[in-house]
């Protein structure tokens, strides 16, 4: 995780490993996109570069889309606990309705592909 953080961090790193993750793509629509979306993010802030690495750490690392369910999930149990410290259960319970359907819709996802 510290080397995403390193390289959303730095241009001739971010560089460097988007020029590693063009070899891995697969056809053209794949490729386009991400070259596409690279040019958005290239000179964006820490959040969207980010972003845009760890997605395509998931599409192309099979042991980190394993754990991005989790890590996803743990973000959320994050925020709704921080929300009712705060004693903003309104909000809170967004993020619990969130919770409920992003695992509703893993399975979805998973009962399709099998």
């Amino acid at each position: 995780m510290n080397k995403l953080f390193l390289i959303a961090n730095n241009d001739k790193k971010f560089a460097a490993w988007c020029k590693e993750k063009r070899k891995k793509l697969k056809g053209e629509l794949q490729t386009e996109f991400f070259n596409t979306s690279v040019q958005d993010v290239r000179y964006a802030n820490y959040f969207a570069r980010a972003t845009f690495i760890c997605y395509w750490e998931i599409q192309l690392n099979g042991a980190i889309a394993k754990l991005a369910p989790a890590i996803t999930q743990a973000t959320l149990i994050s925020v709704r606990e921080k929300l009712i410290i705060q004693d903003k259960m309104e909000d809170a319970e967004v993020v619990s309705l969130m919770m409920t359907n992003f695992l509703r819709l893993l399975q979805r996802l998973e009962d399709e592909e099998e």
